[in-house]
């Protein structure tokens, strides 16, 4: 009954009664008005209270399963609470403590106004159908685990022959997940030869005739058909008697059939052998007495072979004391085996006497002796030939002498018992250096196990091995490849072994080989092998895991070909190449694209964490110098890294965003590399067209210069300014130089726009000096490349001359990657400068290799710290006590040191406090136009008019 009455104040009698419905009530049918005043309950029910007996139903509550009511009361109070329709399923515990289960319906009642006047309700008994549920639950469970646990495949098609259901068994088996098969027709499958026989049986099932097997072929996923035997069960509509369907079980019967197939091959094998074999095969019983004998007797006896059947072996020999008679007998008696015991016969036919070899071996049944069996061989014309053999063996041991060939016999063990000259020949070795020494100690190492296993194969299996490859060690140390056949004679336990010289064809089959996959330079890996490689390794490579592709692009390989040539440059490149592949892991792979571009494929565990880490390994490992020519080189190289599945599905996408990421490594300041972003495919478009307009933008007049002042930290009086390239593109506005200077050193335009760039700050230079009367020394910086020209030296005296600014007023700075790029050419080339009276400057120290040390061979006069050396005072290392030392040094190497970036007082008074020459920077003053400059000047105390 529904619990939704107020709480029970029945009197105990009536209590009892409702335990009673409770307990035992299989339906209870109930009104109640609008008041839950019980108006009606079914008669049957009615019946177990007294007479009069005000019926209070709601201690129906008192008997509901406790943990159906947390469930049951929030569904039921909503209902009535929204004077709508329930039903509800719980269980009443009885008195015994057992439950039923009651399924509870409610239905509200309405006067002819639409005015609530009651419920009305019914509380049945489904004990009996949850049970029976329950069990249909439990027998479907236990059908699905048996169907998709099974090893044979199940099947369900219906009468069109459209699979509805197969079991979970056809992956193993076919290939196929079970949902590629679903909707599809069940003879789609089948081979189009067995096809027939499925509808025969099907129609042999609808004529009344029981399942039976079928052998049948299914094609695999892969292609291939596996053989099956079938079992199918047909579905007739009682009616009328038409198929609605198939329940097949198909078992794979592969190896049944592989083994039919063998036994039918064997059979008809000894057939064929003891027909026509030269040999003959017997056996005899316990007694010793022929029970068969081949057709092969025949020939050799010229007797029917039913006439030896019987007899033993001493009725047809012709003397029973022979050695072969005498140990057959001995091995008879110890019920042994035996093998080429020879003994005399007369031949019943034309009474001639015939030499015979027998050899067999007992027969047990459950461990009961049978018999033997075994075979036998007439060997009259082989003691006939003996003497002609032993003629003959100096002949032939003239023809194994004089064989290309090797030709060897070793024992047991494996030791060398006879060679011929061919092994001195091709091995160089001595014939005392071979004899009593087995073979695995002139095998290379690499080939030990693999031979051995096939020396051991020899023994216990087949005989005899043909054209078996496998590499030996000269005397002097190189490898020989030989082509071995050997056969085991197991009757002289020894080896019969001969060998051809095959290394000139391995060697030019691996030279053609790696021609076609590898760099001919290098070695390394070419484009083709790259391509196949990294499509291997994505396609073998999980969900979860990356594979990272590493595009590297060497930074300086231009200017080492144009300095010293492109034979030092191929040098570099093998150097380059050799040093990536000994630092990669063994499953990395690296190739060579062309030119100085490598690329570098490795999976990645923890995605870009060990893309990070793979990185920054091969950044050290180029970053040592490289003797080139006799001269220390630094290389360095930018990297462009692409993630899978992250940046692409193929490898021609992620070959393409790695040589994106990689140009914007290079534009980044180059030795350092970058992952691949969606943004820079835009950027590269954005390079493209910069590129392009930059060719033009001198001749355009878009480039100007501008000026930031540099101020004496002791007088903070202005004392030189620094000249800064600036673009102004027509169309994309300003440019900053840190996005066009390195575009400008690529495509080597850098050499034309430095050299306007120093002719354009002297010019305007010496008109300032004229204009305003200031000492004031102009910085220029000098590209890499522009040091590298051999007519630099020409250029600066020759804009000093067409200017007319004094030399000690201009200064030239030069980044310290240039400088040790070619430490011995810088040197020079920085004397020559430094002959014409100008100062020398290293640009940006605390970004390179920062050390004092090296910077004593160039005749350097100032010093100028990057912004990243000072900006950071609150680190131990950039202290002011550590600066002032640093300064102090520099001091005492004659140079002066200036301070870049100084964009706080902060900083400035931390620059003062470390004895710091010079500074520039945006809290002393911005760069500035030549108006805007000059504005500048003018505004100074003490300035001319």
């Amino acid at each position: 009954m529904t619990p939704h009455f107020p709480p029970s104040q029945s009197l105990p009698g009536t209590k009892s009664t409702i335990r009673l419905v409770a307990d035992s009530a299989p339906m209870v049918m109930w009104m109640l008005d609008a008041e839950n005043v019980c108006t009606y309950i079914n008669p049957s029910t009615a019946a177990l209270f007294a007479e009069n007996e005000k019926i209070d139903i709601s201690a129906w509550l008192e008997f509901m399963h406790p943990d159906d009511m947390p469930r049951v009361l929030p569904v039921l109070h909503e209902a009535i609470a929204a004077r709508r329709e329930y039903q509800l399923r719980y269980r009443i515990l009885r008195s015994d403590g057992s439950i039923r289960w009651m399924q509870g319906t409610g239905a509200p009642r309405f006067d002819g106004s639409g005015e609530f006047i009651g419920y009305n309700g019914t509380e049945i008994d489904v004990s009996d159908h949850h049970a029976a549920l329950e069990d249909i639950s439990k027998s479907e469970a236990t059908h699905r685990l048996l169907t998709e646990n099974s090893l044979d495949v199940i099947t369900h098609h219906d009468g069109a022959s459209i699979v509805r259901h197969i079991s979970s068994s056809v992956t193993p088996l076919l290939g196929y997940e079970p949902s590629e098969l679903l909707g599809t027709s069940a003879y789609e499958h089948i081979h189009a030869d067995d096809k027939a026989l499925i509808i025969a049986e099907v129609k042999r099932q609808l004529a009344g005739g029981e399942g039976r097997m079928v052998e049948l072929r299914k094609r695999h996923k892969l292609g291939h058909y596996v053989w099956m035997a079938t079992k199918m069960r047909t579905l007739i509509d009682p009616l009328t008697k038409e198929c609605t369907g198939v329940i097949s079980v198909c078992r794979d019967m592969t190896f049944e059939r592989q083994a039919t197939e063998e036994l039918k091959k064997r059979e008809e094998r000894f057939r064929s052998l003891t027909t026509l074999s030269s040999d003959w095969y017997w056996e005899t019983d316990e007694a010793d007495r022929f029970t068969f004998i081949s057709e092969g007797a025949e020939r050799i006896f010229d007797t029917p072979a039913s006439y030896f059947l019987q007899k033993t072996r001493a009725d047809i020999a012709a003397d029973l004391s022979e050695p072969g008679l005498r140990e057959y007998r001995e091995r008879l008696a110890g019920r042994q085996p035996f093998r080429d015991l020879r003994y005399s016969s007369i031949s019943p036919g034309d009474g001639k006497l015939c030499c015979v070899s027998i050899s067999g071996e007992p027969v047990f049944e459950d461990g009961i002796f049978r018999g033997y069996r075994g075979i036998g061989r007439d060997v009259t014309q082989e003691i006939e030939v003996a003497e002609r053999l032993l003629q003959l063996a100096n002949e032939n041991k003239a023809l194994v002498e004089n064989s290309l060939d090797i030709i060897a016999l070793l024992d047991a063990e494996g030791r060398f018992l006879r060679i011929n000259g061919a092994l001195t020949e091709i091995l160089g070795y001595r014939p005392e250096e071979w004899l009593g020494r087995p073979y695995s100690d002139f095998l290379h190492p690499d080939e030990l196990q693999e031979t051995r296993a096939v020396d051991a194969g020899l023994r216990t299996g087949k005989n005899t091995v043909q054209d078996y490859e496998t590499r030996w060690v000269r005397r002097d140390g190189s490898i020989a490849h030989l082509s071995l056949s050997a056969r085991w004679a197991e009757d002289r336990a020894a080896l019969y072994v001969t060998a051809r010289d095959v290394t000139a064809r391995k060697q030019a089959e691996r030279r053609l080989e790696h021609l076609a996959t590898h760099d001919t330079l290098t070695g390394l890996p070419n484009r083709a092998y790259l391509n196949t490689r990294v499509q291997q390794m994505i396609e073998g490579t999980p969900r979860n895991q990356s594979v990272a592709i590493f595009f590297i692009d060497l930074d300086r390989f231009k200017e080492v070909n144009d300095s010293f040539g492109h034979e030092p440059g191929d040098m570099l490149l093998c150097e380059v190449g050799q040093r990536l592949q000994k630092h990669l892991r063994p499953d990395d792979f690296i190739a060579r694209l062309g030119g100085d571009e490598f690329v570098v494929a490795a999976p990645c565990s923890a995605g870009r964490e060990s893309a990070d880490a793979i990185a920054s390994k091969l950044l050290s490992t180029l970053g040592a110098p490289v003797q080139v020519a006799g001269q220390e080189v630094f290389v360095g190289a930018s990297i462009g890294i692409s993630m899978y599945p992250e940046h692409g599905q193929t490898k021609e996408l992620l070959f393409q965003c790695a040589d994106t990421a990689m140009y914007r490594a290079k534009g980044a300041g180059r030795n350092g590399y970058r992952f691949f972003e969606p943004e820079m495919s835009i950027a590269a478009k954005t390079r493209m067209t910069l590129d392009l307009s930059l060719r033009h933008a001198l001749e355009r007049r878009e480039l100007s210069l501008h000026y930031q002042p540099r101020i004496d930290l002791k007088t903070m009086s202005i004392v030189g300014m620094e000249a800064l390239a600036r673009w102004r593109h027509p169309e994309l506005g300003d440019v900053p130089p840190m996005q066009f200077i390195p575009i400008a050193e690529d495509n080597g335009l850098i050499e034309t726009i430095g050299h306007w760039v120093l002719e354009e700050a002297c010019t305007q230079t010496q008109r300032l000096l004229a204009k305003f009367g200031r000492q004031l020394r102009i910085s220029v910086n000098l590209s890499a490349r522009q040091l590298k020209s051999r007519t630099i030296v020409d250029q600066v005296r020759g804009i000093l001359d067409k200017t007319g600014i004094p030399p000690q007023l201009l200064e030239l700075e030069l980044t310290e990657s240039a400088l040790i790029d070619d430490i011995a050419h810088s040197a020079g080339m920085l004397k020559q400068l430094k002959a014409l009276g100008i100062q020398l400057a290293v640009d940006d120290f605390g970004t390179g290799y920062s050390g004092l040390a090296y910077l004593r061979r160039f005749p350097l006069d100032v010093l100028k710290l990057d912004r990243s050396f000072v900006m950071h005072q609150d680190e131990a290392e950039n202290s002011p006590e550590f600066i002032k030392a640093f300064v102090d040094m520099a001091h005492a190497l004659k140079m002066a040191v200036v301070a870049e970036g100084v964009e706080t007082a902060e900083t400035l008074q931390f620059l003062r406090k470390a004895s710091c020459d010079e500074a520039q920077g945006y809290f002393l003053a911005r760069p500035l136009t030549l108006e805007a400059f000059e504005a500048y000047l003018s505004r100074l105390p003490g300035t001319a008019k």
